[in-house]
């Protein structure tokens, strides 16, 4: 397992252990705004996550599928693109997105090597 995944996993975990204390909270009749405050911080640990992940398949690829002589394939993860997106309503948190698809945009217009992945950010949640 490399670095990033390892960063994303322990990520799940503590989202996971984060959900647990939620529970516990909610079994507990604990006030509702400190259990608000907690779902929303899942909420935006997800979202990090799903970042993370939407960058690295954007970085590996969709950049191998655009420079793919395969006319098949490029449809193919641009309309599972397209779904995603559509199905989630919203990536708030996707703030690296638009430089991500820069990258993209300059590497296939240059012809030049793939952008390398960025780190992603490894503390708790």
């Amino acid at each position: 397992m490399d670095d990033a995944t390892r960063r994303l996993v322990n990520r799940w975990r503590s989202i996971a252990g984060h959900a647990r204390g939620v529970e516990r909270m909610l079994a507990d009749e604990a006030y509702c705004v400190d259990i608000l405050k907690q779902t929303l911080a899942i909420q935006g640990a997800i979202d990090k996550v799903n970042a993370a992940i939407l960058e690295r398949h954007l970085q590996t690829c969709v950049i191998a599928a655009i420079r793919s002589d395969d006319l098949d394939e490029r449809e193919q993860v641009i309309r599972e693109l397209l779904e995603v997106m559509k199905g989630t309503g919203h990536l708030r948190r996707v703030a690296s997105t638009g430089d991500v698809l820069e990258s993209v945009a300059e590497a296939l217009a240059g012809g030049g090597p793939a952008p390398q992945p960025a780190p992603t950010e490894a503390g708790p949640a």
